[in-house]
């Protein structure tokens, strides 16, 4: 049997030609009608839709990958109109995530050029997303970050950019955070400290005589490995000489607050004290043990939120003087606001590295009770500022117990039971 041929003419190949170029333009246009629809709900003014069209591109990393220019669009707009001073929206933390997570140039670029950005929590984002997602070939900008005033007068942009080199695993960014070690002080350091002692061959990219090199420059440490007694703490570390604890808890920082509740069961007697008497002594004994270098506030909390002072204090002698003058005139309150205490302690001051909270029951009053919405805001807005909440529950158990945990586990602290 012969080969059956299909002969076209003239006319029907024209006409089929302009079906393809007519279908074309179809699937072109509606691409457009579909980016054009994307941006309008991530630019919009609804937070709840904002929030599905990130989640539906999350859940779809193939569709996410194909709208990238449509989310690069909607970031420029977004970031555009959060103005200064104003908390980065939940929706566009996340966006400038998902775009980190997009294997391609033009993501990385879009968030590079927000490294200039005149917000601090957008550049913030930007920095944090890069690195999560080990965009290499923005290591050096991210480099360049030290020289921003806010490196110097803000902790929370100064741990976020560690922690977005640290992120990267790579030679070029471990090489420069050990470089920069020696001009970090308290807590920050103590992190960078931990974490190049756990950097090994894989941080160089398997490039064992560079990272011989690295190591041959680093000056010795003493570094005990996790010991079957470890203290909690997590680091796995025994450092030598004694470090200062409060209710066990290792104290790093150089700057830190001390919020107390002073609530009205805090009445309530534990071993021959009050709940609140056992408190003050503590802390009594925690602002005399402090060292001269590091700088301290406190605060207290029932009904409404009390500080000691206006801002963070060089802890001399003389100001230990006044601050334990201070806690033992402070006597007992009503209610637990405990949300407008950390409110208040997040925008105390920008240098504060660590909240060490100490409270006998879940919130009762205020703006937001709801241990889980609190916790969940304090995060958002913590997320521009890296502090440790460490925190200690006395006499609690349940929901009360809970809450302390969850904020110290989401936060990087620590919690410890005073029961």
């Amino acid at each position: 049997m012969r080969p059956f041929h299909f002969r076209i003419n003239h006319s029907f190949a024209v006409s089929l030609t302009c079906w393809f170029a007519f279908a074309g333009a179809v699937v072109a246009d509606d691409t457009d009608r579909q980016t054009r629809v994307l941006v309008r709900q991530l630019t919009g003014r609804s937070e709840s839709v904002r929030q599905n069209a990130i989640s539906r591109l999350v859940a779809q990393p193939k569709l996410a990958y194909e709208f990238l220019p449509a989310l690069t669009s909607a970031a420029i707009e977004q970031t555009g109109q959060t103005q200064p001073g104003q908390l980065v929206r939940p929706s566009t933390v996340r966006l400038l995530y998902l775009i980190g997570s997009i294997d391609h140039t033009d993501a990385e670029s879009v968030l590079v050029d927000l490294l200039d950005d005149d917000h601090t929590g957008i550049v913030m984002i930007a920095a944090d997303s890069l690195g999560k997602n080990k965009h290499y070939g923005s290591i050096e900008f991210l480099k360049r970050q030290v020289d921003r005033p806010e490196f110097d007068s803000h902790y929370g942009f100064r741990f976020n950019l560690v922690r977005a080199l640290a992120q990267m695993e790579h030679p070029d960014a471990v090489e420069f955070l050990g470089d920069l070690e020696s001009k970090l002080d308290g807590q920050l350091h103590f992190e960078v400290a931990k974490l190049l002692t756990e950097v090994n061959e894989s941080h160089f990219l398997g490039d064992q005589a560079r990272f011989e090199r690295w190591q041959a420059s680093k000056p010795p440490k003493i570094v005990f490995q996790k010991a079957s007694f470890d203290s909690q703490s997590g680091n796995g570390r025994i450092r030598m000489g004694a470090s200062q604890k409060y209710y066990d808890i290792d104290i790093h920082a150089k700057r830190l607050m001390f919020v107390i509740d002073r609530s009205g069961s805090m009445k309530d007697y534990d071993g021959g004290m009050t709940r609140l008497e056992r408190a003050k002594f503590e802390l009594i004994k925690a602002i005399k043990e402090l060292p001269a270098d590091s700088e301290f506030g406190i605060t207290f909390f029932e009904t409404s939120v009390r500080q000691w002072r206006e801002k963070l204090l060089i802890a001399s002698e003389e100001n230990k003087r006044d601050a334990i003058v201070f806690v033992e005139r402070l006597g007992y309150g009503d209610r637990t606001n405990t949300y407008q205490a950390l409110r208040e302690t997040l925008d105390f001051d920008e240098q504060l590295e660590v909240v060490f909270l100490i409270s006998d029951g879940k919130p009762t009053f205020g703006e937001l009770t709801n241990p889980s919405l609190i916790v969940a805001d304090i995060m958002h807005r913590n997320r521009f500022r890296n502090v440790n909440f460490n925190t200690i529950g006395i006499a609690v158990t349940g929901p009360a117990e809970s809450f302390l945990k969850t904020l110290a586990e989401q936060s990087a602290g620590e919690y410890r039971s005073a029961n």
